[in-house]
C-alpha cells in the first residue's frame, strides 16, 4: 500500500483533471488523487472551478477527509484553508473545517410530530376572588 499524507497535513500537488463540482490533484509521492470541492477551493463562492485553477497548475492543499466508499479511498482536499503563496496552515486547529461540516450536517424533520401543551391556567385573583383572571403584566409573580 501507499504511502499517503498524514490527515490534516499539508502539501503542494499538481491539478489533473478539473470538473464542474472541483478539482482533482496528485498527490505527490503516490499515484493516488484527492478532490477539491469547489466548496474548498476558495473562501468566496466558486461557481465554475476551471476559473480557479487549470490542468498542470501547482496548488496547496490541506487533506481534511479520506473515507472509504465502494472498497475504494476517496480523498478530500482544501485549498481555502491554505496560503496559496507559501503554503501556510490559515486553519491551524481546524476551526472553519468544523464550521463547514456543522453547516453540512442534515437535520431531522419534526414538522410531523404535534406539540402537546399541556399548560392549565387555574388562577386566582387575590382581589378580587375571579378565577383564570390573568395578571396585568405576565412576568410578575401572582403571590403578589
Amino acid at each position: 500500500m501507499e504511502p499517503l499524507p498524514e490527515l490534516f497535513s499539508i502539501f503542494q500537488g499538481e491539478v489533473a483533471a478539473v470538473t464542474d463540482f472541483g478539482a482533482f490533484i496528485k498527490i505527490p509521492g503516490c499515484r493516488k488523487q484527492g478532490l477539491v470541492h469547489r466548496s474548498h477551493m476558495s473562501s468566496c463562492r466558486v461557481d465554475k472551478p476551471s476559473e480557479m485553477v487549470d490542468v498542470g497548475d501547482k496548488v496547496w492543499v490541506k487533506l481534511i477527509g479520506k473515507e472509504v466508499k465502494d472498497e475504494k479511498l476517496k480523498l478530500s482536499l482544501s485549498m481555502k484553508v491554505v496560503h496559496q503563496g507559501t503554503g501556510k496552515d490559515l486553519d491551524p486547529n481546524n476551526v472553519s473545517l468544523e464550521q463547514d461540516e456543522r453547516k453540512r450536517r442534515t437535520f431531522r424533520d419534526y414538522t410531523s410530530q404535534k406539540i402537546t401543551l399541556e399548560a392549565v391556567l387555574n388562577t386566582v385573583c387575590k382581589k378580587c376572588g375571579c378565577k383564570e383572571k390573568l395578571p396585568k403584566y405576565p412576568w410578575v409573580s401572582q403571590d403578589l
